[in-house]
């Protein structure tokens, strides 16, 4: 990241990918049975932002893998990005929708801060960073960071994911009460004029 996104519009659009991350988690087959499925790669680069609407859409299920798949990983084999990854993803453990609150976290650390909250070393360095250090403060790199939003991020990227919220829904709920109770409305239309702003010659 090279430009500092708008704190509202960083907000808006993990709330809005949040909402997709929740539809997938909850995703049923056609016997209504939830299928457990768990994204596994969710970066910036899989968030799609249009540049007409404003919409978000999280993409690249590639890797995603349902929680009744009989299909198992060759084992040793991690699928996704390091900087991104979970505790418990890059310990090879059974996974379920926190793993990917807990790369949402690392991508609105990354919006609201331009930094990565475990710092900016390579994808394997960061694999040790994840599993033993505590991410930085935000305070450190943006001046008066709002305390209820530092309060979303820590809770989204606790090492132990039973301290996580417990779906993307209630991490998205916090964000959408964060907007709210600070006056800050913030439509897709305005999402869509700040990409296209950056984007323009």
């Amino acid at each position: 990241l090279h430009i500092l996104i708008p704190q509202a519009l960083a907000v808006r659009m993990v709330a809005d990918a949040l909402a997709g991350l929740d539809y997938a988690h909850h995703f049923t087959d056609t016997q209504g049975r939830r299928l457990g499925l768990v994204h596994r790669d969710v970066s910036p680069h899989n968030i799609l932002v249009s540049r007409t609407s404003g919409e978000i859409k999280v993409c690249d299920f590639g890797v995603a893998k349902a929680a009744t798949s009989r299909h198992k990983t060759q084992t040793g084999a991690i699928k996704g990005k390091f900087a991104y990854m979970s505790p418990e993803q890059i310990a090879d453990k059974p996974l379920d929708g926190r793993s990917d609150i807990f790369s949402m976290g690392i991508v609105l650390y990354e919006l609201a801060t331009n930094q990565r909250p475990f710092g900016d070393v390579a994808e394997l360095l960061a694999v040790t960073a994840i599993l033993t250090q505590q991410p930085a403060d935000p305070n450190l790199y943006v001046e008066d960071f709002p305390d209820e939003l530092r309060r979303i991020i820590m809770r989204a990227l606790a090492k132990n994911r039973d301290d996580r919220y417990p779906s993307a829904q209630a991490m998205r709920q916090d964000l959408e009460a964060f907007l709210y109770h600070r006056h800050l409305h913030v439509a897709p239309s305005d999402v869509a004029d700040f990409v296209n702003d950056m984007l323009s010659p």
